[in-house]
């Protein structure tokens, strides 16, 4: 199983999934023109890490700090967040929803994840 590292584009964010630090990273803008395409290799990524290396010691962390991002996107991090509930039966991963103060919007989405996955403790991080 390989890490994954994509660079930023104009419509798609830069991805770390590094399964040797157990970090796991969106960041950007995210409109791609075929989001469910661009995002099908990360979703089976995290199947295979939570499966492999759920046992892990390590508390893997995983950083949303979306700019801006689709509706279609809203649906990949609602299945990203169920492949995470589902996989993590020992809690031993923290989720970060990065969000900037004067965008009501960002808090209004770390809100609507945090009550949708209260078992996951996503912690809302002001940058």
């Amino acid at each position: 199983m390989d890490n994954i590292f994509l660079e930023q584009s104009d419509n798609s964010p830069k991805v770390i999934m590094d399964k040797d630090k157990a970090f796991i990273a969106f960041e950007g803008k995210s409109y791609p023109e075929n989001t469910f395409a661009f995002y099908r290799p990360i979703t089976e990524w995290l199947k295979q890490y939570f499966k492999y290396y759920n046992s892990s010691d390590k508390v893997t962390v995983i950083n949303f700090k979306f700019l801006y991002f689709n509706s279609a996107t809203t649906q990949i991090i609602f299945e990203i967040l169920d492949i995470v509930e589902e996989f993590n039966s020992n809690n031993r991963v923290e989720i970060n929803w990065f969000y900037n103060e004067e965008n009501k919007n960002g808090f209004e989405d770390y809100e609507d994840y945090a009550e949708e996955f209260p078992k996951l403790n996503i912690k809302a991080v002001v940058w």
